[in-house]
């Protein structure tokens, strides 16, 4: 169980030199954004981050910290910690006596006129309080057009760092903070009645402006993209909410209209995202109304904006696998080049449906374009399924041929040979799959066990001698043993007990050692029966005097048998 810290105990649940370095830390501009739960800069040399620490009951239940520390509470979450703790009192006892604010009796007995003028002098001072002052007692504050919004979030921006482009973490935190007292009554405004297209306008524009200004500013403080992903939440949620799905269609339907940027190719990815999640959230009968949205979105604008509407479209066959409705909207669909997993969810559907034809066509063309052969891979096993269903066995062969280039498969190799000529050309296809087979050995099992099985399957001994190396596994040899031991038991011999131990084997060796020495048993076993048991011991017994522990796990296996007998 993670042990708790709290704000008693961290000075000994923590590492003392994290302790140390907290104590060089400046906090400042602590704010408690909600009860117990604590946000605030914290300055280290010249770096500043983000920090945010959450209390229940003086235990740590959440924290963050803009920094990358490998720790999980960094030296500024302890410095942030230590500034709370210094803050928690013991509740005072409740007496009869009332104190003064001695702000609020400054202000009583202050002329007003004097108020006013001392507020001017303030607003002009500072810009951003001279905004939210506005803000709350100009009168406007709900029925903004688009246009005013704007103009509202830049005044906001241009208050805090006027026409810098750069800003410090501070600077954002108090645009933020204007924002958020400035784009709330819209905000609400909209919440309550999210079927109003007015509203959502307005709405709208906030996020697209936040979105622009997060690429805009430069600074490494992560508050914009915090900020409006909190909007988009907030969105999701309350439609979300909506019991009447004509009124959630019909939200959404705002969101459909501005799924593309205007003057320049690209989409609003936070807006598909909002439809993906509300999707994957969404009953059967509410995601096919989503499908319908987004399939007539595609297809106004599929001509218009080619490559967005290729994006729409990857969109659009993820909804319709995962809703099973996929027959409905079949003929919508073409591959994309280069977009493989769609091409490939495409023709799986394909398959699924029955319509093979189409699915091969799909396949063919995929492979025709592609300049590298590695991608073709994908494709060929869809036309394996395909050609397997059908039982063309010609067409399986032309396809098996070119997987095993890629993919040694001994099954598949017997099947293709027993079923096309041993011509020049069979003789330079077959070195190739085996060269390509040698070389994935070492990390492919099947690849190392597909290059000894050929070699076996022709008689070729002396080839299968040559690769009981590095990459053969002891279960494998098990398998040939008797056949090498036929062909040359002093070659085999030789070759067994000065191998290198392949690291399937010695993985082996540590995950499941019995089962390793089960295999070894097998060879032990034949070879014992054709030298001798004495025999044996003797070979191995020079083996391990002359390399002692850099003896393979054969020859310290019955060496170990040895010394037991």
């Amino acid at each position: 169980m993670k042990e708790e810290i709290t704000s008693k105990n961290f000075k000994t649940k923590l590492d003392s030199e994290l302790i140390k370095k907290s104590q060089r830390c400046t906090v400042r501009e602590c704010d408690e954004v909600s009860p117990s739960d604590f946000e605030s800069y914290v300055d280290e040399h010249d770096q500043s981050y983000d920090v945010r620490i959450q209390l229940e009951k003086g235990t740590v239940i959440n924290s963050t910290c803009e920094c990358k520390s490998a720790f999980s509470f960094c030296q500024h979450k302890i410095a942030l910690l230590a500034f709370i703790a210094k803050g928690i009192k013991p509740a005072a006892k409740i007496t009869a006596t009332k104190k003064i604010d001695p702000v609020k009796q400054a202000l009583e007995q202050a002329d007003p006129e004097k108020i006013r003028d001392w507020i001017l002098k303030t607003l002009k001072k500072n810009k951003d309080l001279s905004i939210a002052f506005m803000n709350e007692f100009s009168g406007k504050s709900e029925n903004y057009t688009p246009e005013e919004v704007i103009a509202l979030t830049h005044d906001a921006v241009k208050a805090v760092i006027g026409k810098r482009r750069k800003a410090e973490a501070f600077e954002v935190k108090k645009i933020i903070d204007l924002w958020m007292e400035l784009h709330k009554p819209i905000l609400d405004q909209y919440f309550a009645e999210p079927a109003n297209e007015e509203y959502f306008k307005q709405v709208h524009t906030i996020i697209d402006t936040v979105i622009e200004y997060k690429y805009r500013i430069l600074t490494g403080s992560k508050r914009f993209e915090t900020y409006f992903k909190q909007v988009l939440t907030q969105i999701e949620e309350v439609i979300l909410n909506i019991r009447d799905e004509e009124t959630c269609i019909k939200c959404l339907s705002y969101f459909s209209k501005e799924f593309f940027l205007d003057g320049y190719g690209g989409i609003r990815r936070e807006y598909t995202n909002i439809f993906i999640n509300i999707f994957n959230s969404s009953s059967i009968q509410m995601r096919y109304r989503i499908v319908s949205i987004i399939a007539e979105i595609y297809r106004a604008r599929k001509d218009e904006r080619v490559e967005d509407s290729k994006e729409l479209l990857q969109l659009l066959l993820h909804m319709v696998v995962f809703n099973k409705n996929f027959p409905e909207y079949k003929d919508m669909f073409r591959p994309i080049r280069h977009a493989i997993v769609y091409n490939i969810r495409l023709i799986d559907a394909l398959i699924e449906l029955g319509e093979l034809n189409t699915a091969e066509t799909y396949c063919i063309e995929q492979i025709n374009q592609n300049t590298d052969s590695r991608y073709d891979l994908d494709y060929i096993s869809r036309l394996k399924r395909i050609y397997t269903q059908t039982k063309d066995d010609e067409k399986l062969v032309g396809v098996l041929s070119r997987e095993l280039l890629h993919k040694p498969d001994f099954d598949n190799y017997t099947f293709v040979i027993s079923n096309i000529e041993h011509d020049a050309q069979f003789k330079k296809w077959r070195n190739q799959v085996l060269a390509n087979a040698r070389q994935l050995a070492s990390f492919n099992k099947n690849a190392a066990d597909f290059s000894l099985a050929l070699r076996n399957s022709e008689g070729d001994f002396k080839g299968l001698l040559a690769y009981l190396d590095e990459n053969a596994d002891y279960d494998s040899i098990a398998l040939y043993t008797n056949q090498l031991i036929l062909y040359s038991a002093e070659a085999f011999m030789r070759k067994l007990i000065t191998k290198i131990d392949s690291g399937r084997d010695e993985r082996l060796n540590l995950d499941n050692p019995a089962e390793l020495e089960e295999i070894l048993e097998k060879i032990y076993q034949i070879a014992a029966l054709k030298y001798g048991v004495e025999n044996l011991m003797l070979i191995i017994k020079d083996r391990v005097k002359v390399y002692e522990r850099w003896a393979n796990l054969f020859v310290r296996y019955v060496g170990r048998k040895s010394s037991a007998s």
